[in-house]
């Protein structure tokens, strides 16, 4: 939200902006008859709906610290080979009017699928920026790309463009990989530490082609500290080893929380384990990692096979010492994974590497053992929303505003009763302060907040705001 209007992309193409206090569409881009901002490759292999449309959210910026701009990215069939290449946009907040458009970032010039043939998916280029919301930092604006379904998997990067102008950063470069893999398919994060991004990437070894020998040089399946300036690597965590890469992207980008033991960067990894690392390290190498969850050691030993696309994909969120996640929680640890899709763990980044759990919160109205259960939390003042798949808003409260009288174990598979001797903690549950029903339509994304306000998207194409009761 900014100056009393509320931006918004669509798949369909289009970014609205809308009137915060009555929901009335103020403008959109581009206006009609003009096509929309749509990727052929979507039209003819329609498999993820990150290749649909404006995939991410817009960000706000400041031209030389001064006029305000919309940003967002989007495909455009007017660059390029003209099938829709990936490229950000900035407006004008009040009028919609173009600012800028930046060169083309995210390269299609192909839209064949299921190559097996390394050589030739390298030369037809897949590549989009889908879920990586811009992030603005002073005067340049980072955005990650992966790829469009990994059919042929492409290798991740990191653009930067000068705000002012939307032309690409010469001096920053980063790729994730010397041929294909570790796609960046969520945000950037930064803003905490100076001169340094956070990034995440995806998977290399197992894609839909042919070949499984190992890139180089290989940052695939990591969390990784970029210069700022040069996008050199700070320091990279990296837990699964390509051998055992089965497909357990850090799909859930990095969040950054300023906490009481410094500055952390935390994540979740597809596989349902999380990890909090110092943010502010340097030298290359394995940052100082603060713990990993459930912990079983880093890295992990060659023929473990429990790392696969299991789903635990939404980012989470922090707060103080707290970062909020969906994850595995001790059942990936036992070679259960599955569970946790309802389920959200509070964790201390700043906390012992055997007991960083703080909460946990079952999430009510969602459906066990089925993905995408719940959307990506977001909190203010210790208070947690976060939308669920069957169209309900759930408010909750961290203990340390209003203490539960509730308790459960930290592993969530033993009894309170045994909870101390088997080795784990017992944990508060949070006080549920509200459920919202929104009328039975997917809330995927993350709530926004806003001026005392709470806006939410639904899969059914709407936007509703919620405002709490005097």
């Amino acid at each position: 939200m900014f100056q009393g209007r509320v931006f918004i992309g669509n798949g369909n193409g289009r970014l609205y902006a809308l009137d915060a206090a009555t929901g009335k569409m103020l403008w959109e881009y581009p206006k009609p008859p003009a096509p929309p901002l749509t990727s052929e490759y979507a039209a003819v292999n329609a498999e993820n709906p990150s290749s649909a449309g404006v995939a991410s959210s817009a960000s706000i910026a400041l031209i030389e610290k001064q006029r305000p701009i919309i940003v967002f990215a989007a495909p455009d069939r007017s660059i390029g080979s003209m099938l829709g290449s990936g490229r950000l946009f900035a407006l004008d907040p009040a009028t919609g009017n173009e600012v800028w458009k930046s060169p083309e970032i995210a390269v299609l010039n192909g839209t064949t699928s299921s190559i097996t043939d390394e050589a030739t998916a390298i030369k037809q280029r897949h590549e989009q920026i889908g879920y990586s919301s811009p992030l603005v930092v002073d005067s340049s604006i980072y955005v990650g790309i992966a790829d469009h379904g990994d059919d042929p998997i492409q290798a991740g990067r990191v653009v930067a463009v000068d705000t002012n102008s939307g032309a690409i950063v010469g001096g920053f470069k980063f790729a994730s990989t010397g041929t294909r893999g570790g796609g960046i398919w969520s945000a950037v994060a930064g803003g905490l530490d100076k001169d340094t991004v956070a990034i995440t990437t995806g998977n290399a070894r197992d894609w839909n082609g042919g070949s499984q020998s190992q890139p180089s040089p290989d940052h695939s399946l990591s969390m990784l500290g970029l210069n700022g300036t040069s996008g050199g690597i700070n320091w990279e965590l990296r837990a699964v080893p390509f051998d055992d890469d089965n497909d357990p992207d850090w799909a859930a980008g990095p969040a950054l929380l300023d906490a009481s033991c410094g500055h952390v960067a935390a994540s979740t990894q597809k596989d349902g384990w999380t990890y909090a690392a110092r943010s502010n390290s340097t030298g290359g190498g394995l940052p100082g990692v603060l713990w990993q969850f459930p912990p079983t050691g880093i890295p992990f030993p060659s023929g473990d096979m429990r790392h696969g696309d299991t789903r635990y994909i939404r980012p989470g969120t922090g707060w103080n010492d707290t970062y909020i996640t969906m994850d595995g929680g001790y059942d990936v640890e036992a070679s259960q994974p599955g569970f946790g899709f309802t389920r959200l763990h509070a964790l201390c980044v700043c906390a012992s590497s055997r007991q960083p759990v703080r909460w946990i919160a079952d999430i009510l109205g969602t459906i066990p053992m089925q993905e995408y259960q719940v959307g990506p939390p977001t909190i203010t003042g210790g208070i947690v929303f976060v939308g669920t798949s069957g169209g309900h808003l759930i408010v909750l409260a961290d203990p340390i505003v209003y203490t539960s009288a509730q308790s459960v174990c930290s592993n969530h598979e033993v009894s309170t009763a045994n909870c101390a001797a088997a080795g784990y903690a017992v944990v508060q549950m949070p006080i549920q302060l509200n459920d919202v029903d929104v009328g039975r339509v997917a809330i995927q994304t993350e709530p926004a907040l806003a001026e005392g306000r709470v806006f939410v998207a639904t899969d059914g194409g709407s936007v509703i705001m919620l405002q709490p009761s005097p």
